[in-house]
């Protein structure tokens, strides 16, 4: 039976109702999905050698027969089972080792010829452990570079592998809808060739080019879904707020703290953007703990007392409940209210999730504050001039573009933030669609927290110093990295730590834990109790990473920092340094390597949020596609913020096509592709 890219995945050989159902639980339906389920990494098994001349560390394959083969128990564990073989060919034998997998015997008997891939190991001789093996010149498993996927429940490597081949016999379905001139300037392999390459290489080579032409793809559709957003905003009208020099004054006086001049700048360009006729969509960009909230604020005051309506959206519900205090305390007169999925308030007053819903369709409230899935409630926001979008990374070019889809009413004016500080010139890439404004200055009496990488030596004349500031009425925070992928929320780690912290590492210390697996109702327990000061080290996976704003805790102690990236360490920095007390961060590493010392290193010699990003981005590098799995930012499956040059040619041939055929009437193929995106719009 013939295939196409639009039949289920379950046509495919090896592919049963659970494998089905599990790569549909991964967005994965027809064969056409499963060509975009991309490896993660690749074991380079392309080399040979003759088997008298390998030594311990070569990874290889090899081709020959197996010349004997039996199973066993383990002397020192019964419970495991050792199956063993002697493979040989021309060129001499080696021994392989496999553990509990005793049906080899069955599958490899005596005489089979059969290539075996893997890395050589010394045990009392040279052996291939648990190596991959396959019928002798099929080359999916062995004998090349070999792609490896991500896996949940009942995938199997080698079934999806196999059912990967399968389907690229109908990778000339593929639609090519980069323009040929675009395709021709960059010397990139057409689209069909680069998925297949980039599923099973032919060599390092056709890899990089595949993964190239596909970063591109990403970042050029982005640039130009920008330019569909800035084409379709100047085509929509907003409401004009007028600004009113004297009210902006007597607002900003009544804070309790003298904003900076970057908060005052970024503020002002703020304002005169909202006066305009068409909606405003501009990023704030500011380190952390430089005071964005505030300027949010002056936003939101501006546009409420102008009769208008704002909505602070926020990307956890921790978050969005510490917000709502924060503009509450700064909004005064003005009703602002909760609503997220597990807390509904009208000002400070819990009340029912419909009495809030009311009371917002009344149009009585000025200011609502919630998650993303606000959007999705039933509500009718009148007079909505305003969208806050904090730590905006979360939602992407697309859902921005969403908001100004509002029918016959003026659309709002966008004001996105993030603590994520990136290059000026790569954040006008990666955010296309967006004015810039910049806060690159702490407020005063801001003292920089003291950072130090830790020994293993030295640890324990850490806990005595924590140990005593948590005497002196200080509070500490204690992040875990999410250590195995089993456990993707890293709870068994955090009760780990928290177990030997009440064990008296910190005296009587009062310890509480913190992780994801939490309900939402938990977690605005631990963090309002830690806030009111009745926990004193609060143990915790990275949900404190953003927005958790607690003054009085002056220690942040990471465990497993080189685990994290620097971006992320600055962010779980941030939430110490908060108030007027000297603070403390100190970095506990267990593996170093040369790249991730440097990295901690940066952290300790700098506590610029703008000048480390320069440097993460000076060492990640490209990437390493036979490294770990590639860390996209979002929406991308590929393309990085390393990927600087790239971003820069995708952008300049997006311009230039945009400049000549505004409409893509000349580029039909182009113009399919890029409706398809937005048709495909949807709000998490």
């Amino acid at each position: 039976m013939a295939l196409h890219l639009t039949d289920s995945v379950g046509s495919l050989p090896g592919i049963g109702d659970k494998a089905r159902r599990d790569l549909k639980n991964s967005g994965v339906v027809s064969i056409g999905d499963l060509l975009y389920y991309l490896p993660f990494r690749y074991d380079d098994f392309s080399k040979t050698k003759p088997i008298s001349e390998l030594r311990a560390g070569d990874t290889v394959t090899l081709d020959g027969v197996i010349k004997n083969i039996e199973s066993r128990r383990s002397w020192k564990n019964k419970k495991l089972s050792l199956t063993e073989a002697v493979f040989e060919n021309k060129t001499g034998a080696i021994k392989l080792t496999w553990f509990n997998q005793p049906y080899l015997e069955q599958t490899l008997k005596p005489g089979t010829k059969v290539s075996i891939a893997g890395t050589v190991e010394d045990r009392s001789g040279l052996t291939l452990t648990n190596p991959i093996h396959e019928p002798a010149g099929k080359q999916i498993h062995t004998g090349r570079i070999v792609p490896v996927y991500g896996l949940s429940g009942s995938l199997k490597m080698r079934r999806l592998r196999e059912a990967i081949k399968s389907a690229l016999r109908v990778a000339d379905e593929i639609e090519e809808w980069l323009p040929k001139e675009v395709l021709g300037e960059q010397g990139f392999p057409s689209l069909q060739k680069a998925i297949a390459e980039i599923h099973f290489p032919k060599s390092i080579k056709k890899l990089e080019e595949a993964v190239s032409r596909l970063k591109f793809d990403e970042l050029f559709l982005h640039q130009l879904l920008f330019a569909r957003v800035r084409d379709d905003r100047v085509k929509r009208t907003s409401y004009q707020i007028p600004i009113n020099e004297e009210a902006l004054k007597t607002f900003v006086s009544s804070f309790p703290f003298e904003l900076t001049p970057a908060q005052k700048k970024a503020a002002w360009e703020i304002v005169q953007d909202m006066e305009h006729e068409h909606p405003m969509n501009r990023l704030l960009e500011g380190d952390v703990g430089s005071g964005k909230t505030a300027v949010a604020a002056v936003a939101i005051n501006h546009c409420v007392q102008n009769t208008k309506t704002a909505v602070y959206l926020a990307p956890t519900e921790i978050l969005a409940a510490q917000q709502h205090a924060g503009l509450q305390g700064f909004l005064k007169g003005y009703e602002v209210a909760l609503l997220t999925r597990g807390q509904h308030k009208l000002g400070a007053k819990e009340v029912s999730k419909q009495e809030v819903i009311d009371v917002i369709n009344a149009g009585e409230v000025q200011c609502i504050v919630g998650t993303h899935a606000l959007l999705q409630e039933t509500i009718s926001l009148t007079n909505l001039a305003l969208v806050v979008i904090d730590e905006q990374h979360r939602f992407g070019v697309e859902q921005r573009h969403a908001l100004l889809d509002t029918g016959d009413k003026p659309a709002p004016h966008l004001l996105s933030m993030t603590a994520t500080p990136i290059p000026r010139s790569l954040a006008l890439t990666v955010y296309g669609d967006l004015e810039l404004s910049i806060i690159n200055q702490l407020p005063k009496g801001r003292k920089p927290i003291a950072t130090a990488l830790v020994p293993k030596a030295q640890q324990e004349g850490m806990w005595k110093h924590v140990k005593g500031m948590i005497q002196a009425g200080d509070q500490v925070f204690v992040v875990c990295p999410l250590i195995d992928p089993s456990d993707k929320l890293g709870v068994k780690s955090v009760t780990e730590i928290a177990t030997e912290l009440k064990k008296g590492v910190v005296g009587a210390a009062r310890v509480q834990i913190l992780h994801g697996k939490l309900k939402t109702d938990e977690k605005a327990t631990i963090i309002r109790d830690f806030r009111d000061k009745r926990i004193d080290i609060l143990v915790s996976t990275t949900v404190v990473e953003v927005g958790v704003d607690v003054p009085n805790a002056t220690v942040m102690v990471i465990t497993g920092a080189e685990r994290f990236g620097l971006a992320q360490l600055h962010q779980l920095r941030g939430r110490v340094g908060r108030g007027e007390k000297q603070s403390y961060c100190y970095l506990l590493a267990e593996h170093l390597s040369d790249v991730s010392r440097q990295r901690l290193q940066a952290m300790v010699e700098s506590t610029d949020g703008f000048a480390l990003a320069e440097k993460d981005l000076e060492l990640r590098g490209p990437g390493n596609i036979f490294g770990n799995a590639q860390s996209g930012f979002p929406d991308f499956k590929l393309a990085t913020i390393a990927d600087v040059e790239l971003m820069k040619i995708a952008g300049d041939a997006a311009k230039r096509i945009v400049t000549q055929d505004p409409g893509l009437l000349e580029h039909l193929d182009l113009k399919k592709k890029v409706d398809q995106t937005f048709e495909s719009v949807h709000l998490e």
